[in-house]
């Protein structure tokens, strides 16, 4: 499922939710012993109880959770309810509503990492206890995409980004610099969607931009990127790839380049892992690859995204235990081993993303070693005003404005709608 095309509106469905809740955590009263091969918990947990899972992945992703969930409730003595929202229009909205009224459930799962900003700020999110998470069992930006204000809230669960996709009967080695990407691009074709911030933030990152500065895992609103010399080189270079190279027009969607890649017509397209079951159906002879170092000498940054998985801190507190201890054994290895297995996803433990069965699939591969230079997409509420702010790029790339008051215009309209924001 192509999840990261609806982040905008989802992420800013929820900050239209009224109210700012402290929420009052007594996770620290919990040390539970990490264990990503079993998922169990030194507490001792009491049977007889019902626990219930919202999953935002529909099948077949579904089928692997409630086979671990039936798992772990035989096994304890207990009972638990998965209910899919994957189809449900209301989205992040319908949790955050759900769980402030007291009718969310215990554990929520499939959620993009980005939403949790929201949701900690609002109180619906029991921060991790000490023993569940180890930062050191995942990539740095997966461990920094799922903290907030400097804890982490949610577990990690599966890992998307954008890669390099390559037509091999037009082009047989993949580019790695940016000189002969830009070969292959006058050769051969090249589209992406470059007006969206989600896609081309590969480029305004790896030429020196960024959204918000990092603070040793803490984001700073108040200090924020686009608008620096790297941020004004990106969208130069975004701009030349209409009016100096001809790659694309400003109105190339996701789904025109998809088409025209699918069709022969461009010989290289950037996305995600989402689009190889069709490309697979359509028979078409292609390749992925990591994106190709900059004219900078340094890595492209795509974003990335988390699947997640996290208690409630609205659901009841006698509870804790079986939460926690359940939380780990739907996102633990072997629960990671399978999901690859059964559906190809990502897994976001190191060590599983360094097993065979990963290393020898040539597309998961690809994007497993793009995950290594990607970028966790901002979870801090503040940034829904970035999302709001973006339509400059296209002012830029279609040459209304220059890049040079693109990028001054990004700043001071993400600082005015965060002003409207009051956060």
């Amino acid at each position: 499922m192509k999840i990261w095309s609806k982040i905008i509106s989802g992420v800013v469905s929820v900050g239209m939710i009224g109210g700012l809740l402290a929420g009052c955590s007594s996770s620290s009263n919990y040390s539970v012993s990490n264990n990503n091969s079993t998922g169990s918990a030194s507490n001792k947990i009491p049977s007889g109880q019902t626990l219930t899972i919202w999953s935002w992945d529909g099948k077949p992703k579904i089928d692997v959770l409630k086979k671990a969930a039936d798992s772990w409730a035989k096994e304890h003595g207990d009972t638990v309810k998965v209910v899919d929202q994957s189809a449900n229009s209301n989205g992040m909205q319908f949790y955050a509503t759900s769980a402030r009224t007291g009718k969310g459930p215990d554990i929520a799962y499939g959620i993009a990492h980005d939403n949790n900003g929201q949701f900690v700020q609002q109180g619906l999110v029991e921060p991790l206890p000490k023993g569940i998470f180890n930062p050191n069992d995942y990539t740095k930006t997966e461990a920094d995409a799922v903290t907030v204000n400097g804890k982490a809230y949610s577990m990690p669960v599966g890992v998307e980004t954008t890669a390099l996709y390559y037509n091999t009967d037009k082009i047989k080695t993949a580019p790695t610099t940016w000189d002969e990407f830009v070969q292959d691009a006058n050769q051969n074709g090249f589209g992406f969607e470059f007006t969206n911030l989600y896609h081309n933030y590969a480029f305004i990152g790896g030429l020196g931009g960024y959204v918000f500065k990092n603070n040793k895992g803490t984001l700073d609103p108040k200090d924020i990127g686009l608008g620096n010399d790297g941020a004004v080189q990106a969208l130069s270079l975004l701009h030349d790839m209409n009016a100096k190279y001809h790659w694309m027009t400003p109105d190339v969607t996701d789904a025109i380049a998809k088409a025209q890649f699918s069709s022969g017509k461009i010989g290289m397209y950037i996305s995600g892992p989402w689009n190889i079951p069709d490309f697979k159906k359509a028979n078409i002879h292609y390749a992925v690859a990591p994106l190709p170092t900059l004219s900078n000498g340094q890595p492209a940054t795509p974003f990335m995204g988390i699947k997640t998985a996290f208690v409630n801190a609205r659901s009841p507190q006698n509870l804790r235990p079986a939460e926690w201890s359940l939380l780990q054994a739907i996102t633990n290895a072997t629960q990671q081993e399978e999901l690859f297995k059964e559906t190809q996803q990502i897994p976001t433990l190191v060590k599983v993303q360094n097993e065979s069965a990963v290393q020898n699939n040539p597309d998961i591969k690809a994007f497993a070693d793009q995950v290594k230079t990607a970028v966790p997409m901002p979870n801090i509420p503040q940034m829904q005003a970035v999302w709001g702010a973006m339509s400059v790029i296209k002012n830029v790339i279609s040459g209304k404005i220059s890049p040079e008051k693109g990028a001054e215009d990004f700043v001071n309209n993400t600082k005015k709608g965060i002003q409207v924001q009051g956060s």
